[in-house]
């Protein structure tokens, strides 16, 4: 028989919940019962962005719900005596989750029936914390399992009409050419004027993600925003902004950037305006804390003074597929944004939410995608050039990035960071929201060739994946692909087959772990598995685990092999001390 839940917005402050709280902790804390409730009631009275909902079934108030609005964190949940047990608690969760999205929940440890009840929904125990003298444990739900109830779940009604515009490149790509088309991608838009305004500083935000893009003079496109579209847009502002600077922090050497800006020609691009048009590395510059609006996973960001004291932010993103994140589009691209340690935040707490955390923050005013070349398979470095002829446009992170996996012949729920995005509201995905200014997407469109994510196990290298996303499987794949090699200790063997004393077991997703051998070697991945960081073996923390978490994971087991630099060395000691930095940072509330 179908049960009929829903939640119901109480006005003010409903009395009710305080005979709850005072009634449950006094029974299930043998300990300060009674000061923790007398505590945790004072704090729900001072917070004014606390919604309160009755949990209705079939026309009967059978509990209460408690959320903080402005971080997602449910606070309180209690259920009458009655009513437990009969499945009622998934439902009222699946509503709260439609409302408020990517959901956390704190509780009392000792609180062990609300933990096996979330543990059991998806929610896994992040962090722990003293809070009124009582241990408490946060759990956040898991992004996996968040992403299979987004593809079923209807998005809020978007409001208004987002505008994209779509522009051909004559194919011989001449400057002239480029920068002809990319004045009329912007006319398309409404023109420059309705975006910068006499003598206002403007910041271009290409993509620079590493060297790629050219090797020994050799140009592959498709990974770093083409210099030629960048210096047509700086030719376009020149008689108009009073700044023009051009910002990257770049992501796989993070302390490069300005090498990349030398590597793909951008100080010459400085150097025909002098005193005009300057060059910033985002992984250096000062930093001011932001909090975010609606912010899950994260409350604050650190943000480069360049950008929030800019007058107009212009993103410049690639059109380029992701081997994690499906596609490395104008959301994606603001990872390059942040410095070193609030990227491995990103990936420590989420990547995909905090990637929508940082656009929320630094919001740019209009997207420019260089689609010259396109990049397929394996991006957002390593795959194949692939030449579109095509400049993208539009103001909408959501509305344009649509449009742009369109083109590719992806999907929006193949794109994690698109679809999150757009159930927070940061723009539409339905095609009666967006007009599409220029050529059709069907005159433009060739599909993408998309990368193949190889997770086979070794002879005694065992991959178990519980419905892992994309994330897990992508970065966990870019690691074992450096083990389908001869191993040098094995005549005619790949390292993925060495043989071991004992079985090592890879965990992935929230729902593999079920069996776990405690005599076999164990590697735990990601959030999704965090519940069993205490069963015996080691746990890489992340959402997903950050590539080098996952180098050190797995080739500790190689001792003889070098291994894979993600990074410099330099880069690699940095990162060791950025996890403990966050690991600190977590022992309070």
């Amino acid at each position: 028989m179908s049960i009929n839940c829903e939640l119901k917005v109480e006005k003010g402050l409903p009395s009710e919940i305080k005979s709850f709280i005072e009634r449950y902790y006094s029974s299930i804390l043998e300990v300060q019962g009674e000061k923790y409730a007398e505590a945790r009631w004072d704090e729900i009275v001072k917070l004014p962005s606390l919604v309160f909902y009755r949990i209705i079934v079939d026309g009967k108030t059978v509990g209460w719900v408690t959320i903080n609005k402005s971080n997602s964190v449910i606070m309180e949940f209690f259920l009458d005596e009655g009513s437990k047990g009969k499945r009622i608690e998934p439902l009222f969760l699946d509503k709260i989750i439609e409302e408020h999205k990517l959901v956390a929940a704190e509780l009392p440890k000792g609180d062990s029936e609300k933990y096996e009840l979330l543990k059991s929904f998806g929610f896994r125990p992040t962090r722990e914390f003293m809070l009124y003298g009582t241990p408490m444990v946060r759990m956040d739900l898991s992004t996996a399992i968040y992403l299979e109830k987004l593809k079923g779940m209807k998005g809020v009604a978007y409001k208004g009409k987002e505008i994209v515009g779509i522009e051909k490149v004559v194919e011989t790509q001449t400057d002239d050419e480029i920068k002809r088309s990319l004045e009329n991608l912007i006319d398309t838009l409404g023109g420059l004027k309705n975006f910068v305004k006499r003598g206002q500083t403007v910041v271009l935000k290409p993509n620079l993600v590493s060297e790629h893009g050219l090797k020994d003079g050799v140009k592959k496109g498709g990974v770093a925003t083409d210099i030629r579209v960048v210096k047509a847009m700086v030719e376009l502002l020149n008689p108009v902004a009073g700044k023009v600077i051009i910002a990257e922090g770049s992501s796989l050497n993070r302390s490069e950037t300005m090498k990349m800006f030398t590597h793909y020609g951008f100080d010459k691009v400085k150097d025909l305006y002098p005193g005009k048009v300057s060059l910033v590395d985002l992984n250096s510059d000062e930093c001011v804390e932001k909090t975010i609006p609606d912010g899950r996973r994260l409350e604050k960001r650190s943000i480069p003074k360049t950008l929030v004291d800019a007058d107009v932010i212009i993103n410049m993103p690639v059109l380029k597929l992701h081997f994690a994140a499906g596609a490395s589009l104008g959301i994606k691209n603001l990872q390059g944004s942040i410095p070193p340690l609030e990227k491995y935040k990103a990936h420590f707490f989420g990547l995909w939410q905090n990637l929508i955390n940082t656009y929320k923050i630094i919001m740019p005013q209009l997207i420019i995608m260089d689609g010259l070349y396109g990049q397929e398979d394996f991006g957002p470095i390593s795959g194949s050039e692939k030449k579109m002829d095509l400049l993208i446009g539009g103001t909408n992170p959501v509305a344009v990035d649509t449009v742009a996996l369109k083109i590719m012949g992806l999907a929006v729920e193949d794109s994690p960071p698109v679809l999150m995005a757009y159930h927070e509201s940061l723009g539409p995905i339905e095609w009666d929201c967006i007009e599409v200014r220029g050529p059709s997407i069907n005159e433009v469109s060739q599909p993408f060739k998309r990368p193949l994510i190889n997770l086979d196990n070794g002879k005694c290298f065992k991959i178990h994946d519980g419905d892992a996303c994309s994330g897990c499987e992508g970065y966990l794949h870019f690691v074992l692909n450096k083990l389908r090699r001869p191993d040098p200790k094995h005549e005619g063997q790949l390292l993925i087959d060495r043989p071991f004393n004992k079985n090592v077991n890879v965990f992935i997703g929230p729902r593999s772990g079920d069996s776990i051998n405690p005599d076999e070697t164990n590697i735990f991945m990601g959030i999704c598995q965090q519940h069993h960081a205490d069963c015996g073996g080691s746990h890489l923390p992340g959402c997903p685990p950050h590539a080098e978490e996952i180098i050190n994971g797995i080739f500790q087991f190689y001792k003889d092999v070098e291994r894979p630099k993600y990074a410099d060395k330099t880069e690699e000691a940095k990162l060791g001390e950025l996890l403990k930095s966050i690991l600190d940072s977590q022992k309070g509330r």
